[in-house]
């Protein structure tokens, strides 16, 4: 069961596209575009997202918001 009173500091791709309520191709567009919000690669391959970044993103406060 998904502990939603503490929530991951870090999303995966498909955790933050569901985050947003869209889907991972379109996150993955916005990446390639950099229009989406920061993103992170840990161990060379593997996409990370802040939770606070990608809220920041979407409030428009955040340094990714263009």
């Amino acid at each position: 069961m998904e502990d939603r009173t503490n929530p991951p500091a870090w999303l995966t791709e498909p955790e933050a596209a569901h985050h947003l309520r869209v889907s991972p191709d379109t996150l993955r567009r916005w990446r390639r575009e950099g229009t989406g919000p920061d993103w992170h690669r840990a161990g060379g391959r593997l996409i990370r997202y802040r939770l606070t970044e990608v809220d920041a993103w979407v409030t428009g406060s955040g340094e990714a918001a263009r």
